[in-house]
């Protein structure tokens, strides 16, 4: 099978491979060879004229130059997209008895179908091409059967990971506990539905501090209070050593209504934050149950309810006997169900699965990298 990224993964794949960096954008990628699949990537390689291209396309750049790839598909069996959704539509030029099974990586695609635009005729045309568009939320797969009227075969639920290899705490006779110092409340992402508006106004004047870790466009415009700082764009070993040292982990996001960012805005991080072993609140979405028990695992607030998120925290840094009895729930709940492990074993069924609806065209291929 052949993976298209739109997004250059072969650093990730060696530095993950060294432990130097999660592997949860390579979308299990590494692990489906334990799962009797040989798998493939291909990697833009975009050059100087093609960045340029890229930045006067904008958001759809990356997508378009993945057209790119079409000729290595007469050689696999199946074709999974992470992007690239004008590939569902050009691979109806390869004639059906070689065409290779898609499958579509859906992560925002209920929000890209809600927001509209020029081009939403092409995707909905364009989804309707996918032998399977995999959803990592159940809300998904109920948009996609009442919006397009897909069968609910072609919409498998696999439910995302995180490489709990990489965010674990360090061994030791405290393992999972903070350090005993200052406390702070810690929030990470970029995603474009996080909501740190609410954030700050929930932590203002608190007595313990709030550390940010983001992208200068997801704090743009916000007045910062004393006892809120921020780090843009760190690695991801100095993003597991704030985790670590946080009292609690914050994941605040807009509400479902806002057709912004990913569908499941929040998610990874607080899957990081659980494998980590620290005590979490999170914005409720429809998602939120697909991956947790609210109150078991980690708390829930309504969104944009600064009041409601300050409690929250409160109790977690106030409260740390209870903190710590949730936070431990939360990180065995995410090792034994929600890992990178268990996501690649779910898609390895999917491909399974959708290959087994046809004769193999290819059952060892080359494909250039």
């Amino acid at each position: 099978m052949l993976y298209v990224f739109t997004a250059r993964k072969r650093g990730l794949l060696e530095r993950a491979a060294r432990g130097e960096m999660p592997d949860t954008l390579l979308f299990g990628f590494n692990h489906l060879a334990a799962h009797s699949i040989e798998a493939h990537f291909y990697e833009p390689e975009y050059g100087r004229a093609g960045r340029a291209l890229a930045r006067q396309l904008g958001r759809f750049g990356p997508d378009l130059l993945q057209l790119r790839t079409l000729p290595h598909f007469r050689q696999v069996d199946v074709v999974f997209l992470t992007g690239a959704w004008p590939l569902l539509l050009a691979a109806q030029a390869i004639p059906a008895p070689r065409r290779p099974k898609l499958v579509w990586l859906n992560l925002s695609l209920t929000n890209l179908l809600r927001a509209g635009g020029p081009l939403r005729p092409l995707i909905r045309l364009a989804i309707r091409q996918a032998d399977r568009i995999v959803c990592v939320a159940r809300f998904q797969q109920d948009f996609l059967r009442h919006t397009l009227g897909l069968d609910e075969h072609r919409l498998p639920l696999v439910r995302s990971g995180t490489d709990d290899r990489f965010f674990c705490p360090p061994p030791g006779p405290h393992t999972g506990a903070a350090p005993a110092a200052a406390p702070y409340v810690l929030a990470a992402g970029r995603d474009a539905a996080r909501d740190y508006r609410t954030l700050v106004e929930a932590t203002r004047g608190a007595p313990y501090a709030t550390r940010i870790v983001c992208s200068p466009a997801s704090v743009a415009g916000l007045s910062l209070p004393t006892g809120v700082t921020v780090r843009y764009d760190i690695p991801p070993a100095a993003l597991r050593d704030e985790y670590h040292g946080a009292a609690a982990v914050a994941v605040p996001t807009l509400g479902d209504s806002a057709a912004r960012g990913s569908d499941c805005s929040g998610t990874l991080v607080l899957l990081d934050a659980l494998a980590m072993g620290r005590p979490s609140v999170i914005t409720s979405r429809a998602s939120v149950s697909d991956y947790i028990v609210p109150g078991e695992h980690a708390l829930c607030v309504p969104p944009e309810d600064p009041a409601a998120l300050r409690a929250a925290l409160d109790w977690l840094v106030g409260d740390p006997e209870y903190a710590q009895r949730l936070a431990a729930a939360g990180r065995e709940h995410v090792r034994g169900a929600l890992t990178t492990r268990h996501f690649a074993a779910r898609l390895a069924e999917v491909f399974h699965e959708v290959c087994s609806t046809s004769a193999p065209r290819c059952a060892a291929s080359t494909v250039p990298a």
